[in-house]
């Protein structure tokens, strides 16, 4: 097992509390749409169901761009390019919507998919989702805990992740 890997799942969870008060957040903008009858449309649930991990992507983002997430400096890590400096907000981005907002979504797409009978009904959106999202989980978490500890989301935005000096 990769040694920063208990540190990283730890940090996970830390600023996996914060996008939890995002959800949590936008219960007020939920029982809104259901009153006024929104709901209904699968397009408004999932458009409306895209703030919260598009805003955590932005937030923690802004994170490892400069000091670090509250999750990483917590647990002593510090995300760097592959020249050994901070990353810069683009590839920040880059690597939080893979990490966080992409997985995020997909999530929703299966919950709101599987509300509507999606399952039952063999919807193609659905279906995909739940195909692309849970693999992807457990590859990401495998990729951390084994070999370099360059996850998906690492490799893709050329960042990596190491112990505070």
């Amino acid at each position: 097992m990769h040694p920063l890997t208990g540190r990283r799942a730890r940090a996970l969870l830390r600023d996996g509390l914060g996008h939890l008060g995002l959800a949590v957040a936008t219960v007020p903008v939920g029982l809104l749409v259901h009153r006024q009858g929104w709901a209904r449309s699968r397009t408004v649930v999932l458009a409306l169901s895209a703030v919260p991990p598009l805003l955590a992507t932005v937030l923690a983002a802004r994170g490892d761009a400069g000091v670090g997430t509250a999750g990483h400096r917590r647990a002593g890590l510090v995300v760097l390019d592959a020249a050994g400096g901070p990353p810069g907000l683009g590839r920040a981005l880059v690597r939080n919507a893979v990490k966080t907002g992409l997985p995020w979504q997909l999530g929703h797409v299966v919950a709101v998919g599987a509300s509507r009978g999606g399952f039952e009904d063999h919807d193609p959106a659905t279906l995909a989702a739940t195909a692309v999202v849970y693999p992807y989980l457990v590859a990401a978490g495998l990729a951390v805990a084994a070999g370099s500890g360059r996850a998906l989301h690492d490799r893709v935005a050329g960042t990596r992740v190491v112990a505070r000096g």
